[in-house]
């Protein structure tokens, strides 16, 4: 097991590549989540406006790993009309008892992203210990390295000091 686990949900590909840029800077295990009603074409953008705007969770396939088994969890999503992706509202109203730490990413094609990551933060009922927002642009140009690499060294620095601050065990 990885020391994390990098969650996220991505209907253009954009958080999916900050994700997955994520997940091999911090050696994390990663989980895309999926919807159970495709999002494709215009109507797709339109429905997740919609479920963003109005905060309704949407119908998510099960995840493949289990949140409990990791010290961290990072949360990953887009902006939708101001408002977390309806699949990552669902997953975090499902596992949000299993988490212990979480760190919290979206990516916005505008603005909203400072509120979303407090909403994130608000309904996992946990203070992310690091927070990154980014902007469609900047991944889609890959000119998001420097943010993506500061918000892996400070996670890389929290594990180390969670580490640290275990206990030693010592044989008999």
């Amino acid at each position: 097991m990885k020391p994390c686990l990098i969650v996220y949900y991505s209907r253009s590909g954009v958080t999916a590549r900050a994700a997955q840029g994520l997940a091999r800077l911090c050696g994390a295990d990663i989980e895309e989540l999926r919807d159970v009603r495709p999002r494709d074409g215009a109507a797709g953008f339109l429905r997740s406006a919609w479920q963003g705007w109005r905060r309704q969770p949407a119908g998510i396939m099960a995840p493949q790993r289990h949140p409990a088994d990791y010290p961290f969890i990072v949360l990953g999503t887009p902006v939708w009309a101001g408002q977390m992706s309806a699949p990552m509202r669902a997953y975090i109203l499902q596992q949000r008892e299993h988490f212990r730490r979480v760190a919290l990413f979206c990516t916005m094609g505008g603005s909203g992203g400072q509120g979303v990551l407090m909403s994130m933060a608000d309904l996992c009922d946990k203070l992310p210990v690091a927070t990154l927002h980014l902007r469609q642009r900047e991944v889609l140009a890959d000119r998001h390295a420097a943010a993506l690499a500061a918000f892996a060294d400070e996670l890389a620095v929290l594990r180390h000091d969670e580490e640290a601050a275990a206990p030693a065990h010592t044989p008999e």
